[in-house]
């Protein structure tokens, strides 16, 4: 097998075991309660209002909506952090065990 080959099957099988184990949701929730925490979703859910009653609902896309929501509010840097630290730890014990089955 190919070197792409094996990093396509190991990354196949980094994800079946993320779901698995449930890991994805667990992340998932831990993001939403940060992002909640900090009063993220407050501000983007008061800037969509805000944008639309500017423009008028008629006439703003969500595509346009979301990009001006992208542009204006992005996630907090801690958070970020934060949630790729969990991310990596996560990827290196399933990967640990991984490589522990090989031998």
């Amino acid at each position: 097998m190919s070197e792409s080959g094996n990093e396509q099957s190991l990354a196949n099988e980094l994800k079946c075991r993320i779901l698995e184990t449930q890991d994805r949701s667990r992340l998932k929730k831990l993001l939403t309660k940060r992002l909640k925490d900090c009063g993220w979703k407050d501000k983007i859910k008061k800037l969509c209002i805000d944008i639309i009653r500017e423009k008028g609902i008629d006439n703003i896309k969500l595509d346009q909506l979301e990009s001006s929501i992208l542009n204006d509010e992005s996630v907090p840097v801690e958070i970020k952090v934060e949630i790729l630290q969990q991310i990596s730890s996560l990827l290196d014990v399933h990967i640990s065990q991984l490589e522990k089955n090989i031998k």
